[in-house]
């Protein structure tokens, strides 16, 4: 079992992608969010984010999420949020890449709030077409902190197109389900 591990661990980086990820596209989809005890109940959403590389390590990016709780004991909580912001990357070996990225959020339902979020992580293209990510988020937004780990793929299906999906867990629960179109 051990030499059978130890193969498949070597084995792991002849199956990345010579082509890096690509920072310019859109994205969208289904958006399942489990929020913390304030909100109330969970709710299905919409989520649609995009990404704008300006050169070969800076890019911009911004998202819109649309989103009603239930809120416990009756009424409900609108959370529209909308995100604007950079990034960089630090392109590593075997078309790995390292990113951070910054985002002013604004809360136009309910809230009518602005906040920050920081992000960063780890990005990389696997064979067939395989375009994942994995990282950490922190906002700061409505006067309380929400922390999340998160992890991403999206599939080719076709010259840039791409389904998938990403689950991130910590303070909000999220699980999107969704597609992705490469310019």
């Amino acid at each position: 079992m051990k030499r059978i591990l130890c193969a498949m661990a070597l084995a792991v980086p002849l199956t990345v992608s010579a082509q890096g990820p690509s920072y310019t596209h859109v994205e969208g989809g289904l958006n399942w969010v489990d929020p913390p005890g304030r909100f109330g109940s969970s709710d299905m959403g919409a989520l649609i984010r995009g990404s704008l590389a300006l050169d070969d390590t800076v890019f911009l990016r911004g998202g819109l999420s649309s989103h009603r709780f239930n809120i416990r004991g009756g009424g409900t909580w609108d959370r529209d949020l909308l995100s604007l912001g950079a990034g960089f990357r630090v392109p590593l070996e075997n078309a790995v890449d390292a990113y951070g990225a910054a985002d002013v959020v604004h809360d136009f339902g309910d809230a009518d709030d602005t906040g920050f979020r920081l992000e960063g992580g780890a990005r990389t293209v696997f064979v067939p077409s395989w375009d994942s990510t994995a990282g950490l988020r922190y906002a700061r937004l409505d006067s309380h902190d929400n922390f999340q780990i998160f992890a991403n793929t999206f599939y080719e299906v076709a010259p840039q197109f791409s389904i998938g999906g990403e689950l991130a867990v910590g303070d909000y629960d999220e699980l999107t389900l969704g597609a992705r179109f490469r310019f």
